[in-house]
């Protein structure tokens, strides 16, 4: 994990880069977690030139247009437009300003921000070489994809913004196959009706023959892997070490001196039942331990004399069931 730690830092670092970079790794495995504890604070004790670094994280989880993302970015930042922003741009000699400070004008005047003349110094606003954005759960937003890339492709292409896209490459794969399947099946059975293919005798049964004219048709797909190949540089796996992980889930359970000797007694119970779930969610895991206090304090609060068999089944039926639902939901 460490080499993976140092390898984003090293991309931090660089002098000059035009691409973003990509941390893929299944839902729940502690993505987020890795950005908020692991490289968050050391990205900002990084300095160039004199500058230390700012990072601004935003999850596109829900987000249903580009215009939102681009209030995010205002509301991380706080930055307020005012009337001097003439002044900046002549006394630099620009005569353009970086996507990056659009999005703030744009959302200064969405907000109704005054101009005031005093609220913002543009030398540090402007300054992108100390600018790090963080971009989560890129298939979780309800924009096209490919479009939310194209935004964030503004930011790297033109203002050279060290931009790190966190996400599960896997689920993006699912939502572009599964969007709006009743009218691709609807468009794809009458291109074949049209086309005479629809009763044509072949070895080949229909709903392939739709299936496969529905991927010919609408192939988000290669549109995603095309501006994906121009925008990011480097996709790195998150593949944490669970073991490590789950024993750091069991620390919040240190003030109750029965139930944490139990689990901690039991670990590997609680590995290997994880381990079987095939998911690698450990979310799921977190709230089924959480299910599991309620029903070991109720355990032993009444029935006391409990075997220590029955609290082992209990455990580990608490667990797989959370999954079994949980996970069914993409959970």
């Amino acid at each position: 994990m460490e080499e993976l730690v140092e390898s984003i830092l090293d991309y931090v670092r660089a002098d000059y880069t035009d691409y973003a970079i990509m941390i893929n790794g299944e839902w729940g495995s502690g993505k987020t977690y890795f950005w908020n504890h692991k490289i968050k604070d050391k990205i900002e004790s990084l300095q160039l030139n004199g500058k230390k670094y700012t990072t601004i994280y935003m999850s596109l989880y829900g987000i249903s247009n580009l215009e939102e993302i681009s209030k995010k970015i205002f509301i991380e930042t706080t930055q307020l437009m005012d009337k001097n922003l003439k002044k900046y741009m002549d006394s630099h000699n620009q005569t353009t300003i970086p996507e990056y400070a659009k999005t703030g004008l744009d959302m200064a005047n969405v907000f109704g921000v005054s101009k005031n003349g005093d609220k913002i110094d543009y030398e540090n606003f402007f300054s992108t070489d100390d600018k790090v954005l963080c971009f989560d759960d890129l298939e979780r937003a309800n924009v096209d994809v490919v479009d939310i890339l194209g935004y964030i492709n503004n930011f790297v292409e033109h203002d050279h913004i060290k931009t790190i896209i966190i996400c599960n490459e896997k689920e993006l794969t699912t939502k572009f196959k599964s969007s709006n399947i009743e009218m691709k099946t609807f468009i794809a059975t009458y291109l074949l009706d049209k086309q005479g293919d629809l009763t044509k005798t072949t070895d080949k049964p229909m709903v392939e023959k739709i299936k496969d004219k529905i991927e010919y048709v609408f192939d988000k797909a290669n549109d995603y892997e095309r501006i994906k190949e121009k925008l990011i540089g480097e996709t790195f796996e998150y593949a944490p070490k669970f073991n490590y992980i789950i024993n750091g889930l069991l620390m919040r359970y240190e003030n109750n001196e029965d139930l944490i000797r139990f689990l901690r007694e039991n670990q590997n119970l609680i590995i290997a039942t994880f381990n079987k779930s095939g998911t690698r969610n450990l979310r799921i895991l977190k709230h089924a331990l959480n299910d599991f206090t309620k029903v070991y304090e109720n355990v032993n609060r009444l029935y006391p004399n409990t075997n220590l068999r029955v609290l082992q089944t209990m455990l580990i039926f608490t667990i797989a069931v959370s999954f079994e639902i949980k996970a069914r939901k993409n959970y």
